[in-house]
This record gives structure tokens, C-alpha cells and sequence, in this order.
């Protein structure tokens, strides 16, 4: 391999002799990694990242890491895990990272950033953030950028119910009594249940008590809360459940197994969920993982992972077709909640959930 600027019709330039649009431009937009001489040698390069497991490890592999270690040369090792244990990682091991690229969920990208864990990124070293939607990069106050965005509803098994749902309301209906799984508050989209289900029943983010009110009501009609979206799945697709607040991608991947599933964008609002990557500051090769980066959020790798696991891309450039583009909410449709505002929080929040909700 001649560089990680090799292949994919990438022509070997110097920096000062094409411009960032010129250099998107003349790569077809894929851009791997940077117009530079440290880019010389890359076998025998890798990285450890993370990644959830089920049917978005299968597309993440399939659409970004395989390809970029194809191209490259270098092999990305995954860590299974959630956001919580990875942040913990990081902050444990602050001064020598294990991981080398964080991946993080809400809220941990955000406590990240607050921690001062991440380096700042720029287009300079990662060209295709010119594509990115604002969202999706200013609001990690350039300490991350997003890979893609998922919309946190309501899926249902249309076989197990009579009522279709329609808003978040529509969970504390009895007719769902015993059939209902809800993420803990340290899942993917635990906060967002919360914050939601506040909303929903006059609260907000400063006002918090409607939502711990209305789910302390809820918990006994809930047959599990889920630990893990795998878990999730399993419930769903065993028919162990009917209902659950769950995102849009996985619904729509069950759906596409044969499992008679649909998702609904409650008439509250679906709110937008995040998964982000982040350099930590004393990462062992931080230009192997500006790379990585680049290519994860080019036009090429987010058509592929997105259409695929009908995520919406955070690359503007990026099309969605077939299935995707008739089931992905618009990023414009979609609530997009005040992490930094959350965060500061959810010590209290936790607290009280593990003593009103799961004790």
C-alpha cells in the first residue's frame, strides 16, 4: 500500500496544491485521509474503537470499517460495550487511552467535551467536516462530529395490538399494560425517554417532576426495562413485548426480517439520537483516527451504513434511497434536546430513577 491517500481514485497531492473543496473534489469525496507526507506508511497501523452490537455492528463493519481497512491498511479493532463503560474508560485512562476513537452515544459525547477529554477537529485535518450538517458538528463545539442520526419514537408490533400508538401519551394506554419495554436511563435513549415523557405531560427539561411522576405510574405496567437495544430486539422479536420506545432504524430492521413491526414519530415529537466520535487528547496515533473519521462521515460511507440501518446521514451530500429515504424522518422534523442543558443533571436524574423507577 503506497498511503492511506492511495486507491478509490485518490491522487497523491501535496497539501499546498489544491484547496479543501479541490481535494474533496479531485477524491470523488472520499477523502480518507490527509495530503501529507506523515501519511507515507500505514501497514501495520491500528486503532481500537467501539461499537454496539446486533444488527448495527453488522453494518458498520460492512459499510465503513471493512472498506476503510481495505483501502488502508489499517485494522480497527472493536470494543463491545455502552457509552457509560466507554466514558469511564476514558476518564480511568485519560493520560494513556485504550481507546483510540471514541464512539460515543448522548449524553457521554457531551460529558466528554465537558470533561475535556476530546481534541479539538478541524476541516483542515479532516476535510469532509464541510459537508457535515451544523448539528451534527458545531453542536460538539467541534469537539466531535456525528456519524449518523437516529429518531427515538415508538415501535410496535402491528400483531400484538389494536390500537396503534401515536403519541408518547399513547404508552400509559391499558391496553399495552405488561407488553411495554422501556430503555433504563443508562441505555441508549434512556434520557430521551425521560425528557420525552416530561414533555408529554406539561414538563421540561428544567422541569423534570412530570416525567418521574408519569413513569412511576407507567413501571408496573412494564414488562422489562431493556439494557441494551440487542436486548431490545430479542424482546420484540420473541413477542415478548409489543411495544417499546425504541429507535427508527432498529424497528425498521426487524421489519425487514419478517417480524411484522412499524415505528411511529409520536405527534410530541421524535427526538433526534446521536452517536459521535471523539479524539481523546493523548491518543497514541490521533492522525490514523482523523482518518478513519474521514472517511466514516464521507458521502460514499454514510450512503452506504445509512441506507442500510435507514439512518439519516450527517453528511449533506449524502442520499438516502429505496426504504431509507421513505422511512427517515427529516433532520428538520425531529426535537433536538439541549444536551449541554441535560448533562449537568443527570447525577440527580439517575439517582432518582434507580430510586423511584427500577428500585
Amino acid at each position: 500500500m503506497e498511503s492511506l491517500m492511495s486507491g478509490s481514485g485518490m491522487k497523491r497531492l501535496s497539501a499546498p496544491m489544491v484547496s479543501r473543496r479541490g481535494f474533496l473534489a479531485g477524491s470523488g469525496g472520499i477523502a480518507l485521509g490527509l495530503s501529507m507526507p506523515k501519511w507515507a506508511t500505514a501497514q501495520g497501523k491500528s486503532i481500537v474503537s467501539c461499537i454496539f452490537g446486533g444488527s448495527f455492528e453488522d453494518a458498520y463493519r460492512k459499510s465503513i470499517v471493512e472498506p476503510f481497512t481495505a483501502e488502508t491498511g489499517v485494522e480497527v479493532t472493536l470494543k463491545y460495550g455502552n457509552g457509560s463503560e466507554w466514558l469511564t474508560n476514558a476518564v480511568i485512562n485519560r493520560n494513556n487511552p485504550e481507546i483510540d476513537l471514541l464512539w460515543l452515544p448522548y449524553p457521554q459525547n457531551i460529558q466528554a467535551i465537558n470533561e475535556g477529554l476530546c481534541i479539538e477537529l478541524t476541516p483542515d485535518d479532516i476535510p469532509n467536516l464541510t459537508e457535515i450538517a451544523a448539528p451534527w458538528y458545531d453542536g460538539f463545539r467541534k469537539m466531535g462530529v456525528g456519524l449518523d442520526y437516529a429518531s427515538f419514537g415508538i415501535g410496535y408490533r402491528t400483531d400484538m395490538v389494536e390500537t396503534e400508538p401515536t403519541s408518547w401519551k399513547d404508552l400509559w394506554n391499558e391496553e399495552y399494560a405488561g407488553k411495554i419495554t422501556l430503555p433504563d436511563i443508562t441505555a441508549s435513549g434512556g434520557y430521551q425517554l425521560l425528557v420525552m415523557a416530561a414533555i408529554a405531560h406539561g414538563g421540561s427539561i428544567e422541569n423534570i417532576d412530570p416525567g418521574f411522576e408519569a413513569l412511576k405510574e407507567l413501571k408496573p405496567r412494564v414488562r422489562k426495562f431493556y439494557k441494551s437495544n440487542p436486548e431490545a430486539t430479542q424482546l420484540l422479536e420473541r413477542g415478548e413485548v409489543a411495544v417499546a420506545a425504541w429507535f427508527d432504524g432498529r424497528s425498521w430492521g426487524l421489519a425487514d426480517k419478517g417480524v411484522p413491526m412499524k415505528w411511529v414519530a409520536p405527534s410530541e415529537g421524535a427526538s433526534a439520537a446521536m452517536v459521535s466520535y471523539h479524539i481523546p487528547t493523548n491518543a497514541r496515533d490521533p492522525e490514523v483516527c482523523k482518518a478513519f473519521i474521514n472517511y466514516a462521515i464521507s458521502k460514499e460511507a454514510q450512503e452506504a451504513f445509512c441506507n442500510m440501518m435507514q439512518y439519516g446521514p450527517v453528511n449533506t451530500t449524502a442520499v438516502l434511497t429505496g426504504q431509507a429515504a421513505e422511512r427517515v424522518p427529516p433532520l428538520s422534523s425531529l426535537k433536538q434536546l439541549d444536551w449541554f442543558g441535560i448533562v449537568p443533571r443527570i447525577g440527580e436524574w439517575q439517582d432518582r430513577w434507580n430510586r423511584e423507577i427500577t428500585s
